[in-house]
């Protein structure tokens, strides 16, 4: 990596964790520097310091992004294979139902909510198939009829499945 570009990303990194609600002395003391020190971070740490801030860096956001990437992928396969049930979903990550909401939650995320995101993502990509039908992309996404699936696509994209097949 060209010295310029880690610069780049220690200032990035330093700017992170202080965004995040860490003070300029908290970070310093994390890295072992003094404040004044801090102020270039770029041309200061050495790869130790900066694997102590990346190890902050990621107890910051692992914790909020690790638990709902675990659900995704987990709802998209329920999905395609039919309805999607909270409870079989809970189970596969040998979770009670309440604990998977629970965790959930701690990321400001609902299952529904989920199920809603990954509903309307493998909508778009089925959308762009043009062989299959309006009916069987309902179906795939778990719609019980045609008219549930436009009206949740429209609320999506502001426009019904026709249209927005139609502008592409």
């Amino acid at each position: 990596m060209k010295s310029d570009a880690l610069g780049t990303l220690v200032v990035a990194m330093v700017q992170f964790l202080q965004s995040s609600g860490f003070s300029r002395g908290e970070l310093a003391r994390y890295a072992g520097l003094s404040a004044d020190e801090l102020e270039e971070p770029e041309s200061r740490l050495s790869p130790s310091q900066m694997q102590r801030l990346w190890q902050l860096i990621q107890t910051r956001i692992l914790p909020s992004i690790t638990f709902s990437r675990q659900v995704r992928p987990l709802i998209a396969r329920h999905l395609a294979r039919g309805k999607v049930k909270v409870e079989e979903v809970a189970a596969e990550l040998n979770m009670s139902r309440h604990t998977l909401y629970k965790k959930l939650k701690e990321e400001n995320l609902t299952f529904a909510g989920l199920l809603e995101d990954v509903r309307r993502e493998q909508a778009l990509n089925y959308m762009n198939d043009r062989d299959r039908t309006l009916s069987e992309v309902a179906e795939l996404l778990g719609f019980s009829e045609l008219s549930a699936f436009s009206r949740a696509f429209k609320r999506w994209m502001g426009k019904s499945p026709a249209e927005f097949r139609a502008a592409c």
